[in-house]
């Protein structure tokens, strides 16, 4: 729904997921979803639990570096060809800065595997599937970071690349705005176009992208981090076992 605008043709496997997954749903004792937005629409779908819950997904700050000097570019995480997260946006219109895309552009279909190549731009680097420390490599030499998801119930890579004090870029969707607030900076929904203005933006003004990537580095270290994600996992797990231990 999110990805194309509608929902999917209704089909008996479509009918029997949809009730596998809502009786999954009432039966659990808890649910859990990694943003309020995401929550609201699975219950949306799917049927109300009982008790749920919004535990904010987590990284350990010490695994990234936001020290190092960084190079005026716009970094990318994602296969060229998934519609979903559509770092694509980023091909489709001149970049006033080197780009620079962590993902494979090698469509498994073999007949959609070169369609991507037609819009990029010459400005763009594909780095392909890179291992984490060569993405963590990428996050600090990286001054800007694009989250163009338009389907995202959380997103680890934008949260990777704050913990780089990167300026985030993000699509204006509501999971993007409950988790970064004012601290990113927002293109119009699925717009490459409006994105590369950003990116020009950001580019062209040193202390407005110094600005961003503070800002959205010290919200991820307030609100992401590994171990508050971990602490609130283990609060809701007592909180399950007291009650399981006087029912007994």
């Amino acid at each position: 729904m999110a990805v194309h605008g509608e929902e999917p043709p209704v089909s008996p496997w479509l009918r029997w997921y949809r009730e596998v997954v809502s009786d999954g749903l009432r039966s659990a004792t808890t649910v859990v979803a990694p943003s309020r937005w995401m929550l609201n629409m699975l219950s949306e779908i799917y049927g109300w639990p009982a008790q749920s819950s919004v535990i904010y997904n987590g990284r350990s700050p010490r695994l990234f570096n936001p020290h190092m000097t960084k190079n005026v570019a716009v970094l990318g995480v994602g296969r060229l060809w998934d519609c979903a997260k559509q770092v694509s946006l980023l091909t489709r219109y001149p970049q006033a800065v080197p780009v620079w895309i962590a993902g494979s552009d090698n469509h498994p279909e073999a007949a959609l595997r070169n369609e991507s190549d037609l819009a990029r731009g010459s400005n763009v680097e594909m780095k392909g599937m890179l291992g984490e420390k060569q993405l963590r490599m990428l996050y600090t030499r990286a001054a800007m970071y694009a989250a163009t998801s338009r389907y995202e119930p959380f997103g680890l890579a934008p949260l990777e690349a704050a913990l780089s004090r990167c300026a985030l870029l993000a699509n204006d969707i509501p999971s993007f705005h409950e988790l970064w607030g004012d601290t990113a900076l927002y293109f119009r929904r699925n717009d490459g176009a409006d994105l590369a203005e950003k990116v020009g933006r950001l580019a062209a003004d040193p202390e407005l992208r110094r600005s961003h990537g503070l800002r959205a580095y010290r919200r991820a270290l307030q609100r992401f981090t590994a171990e508050r994600m971990v602490n609130e996992y283990l609060q809701l797990y007592y909180s399950l076992a007291r009650v399981e231990a006087l029912a007994a």
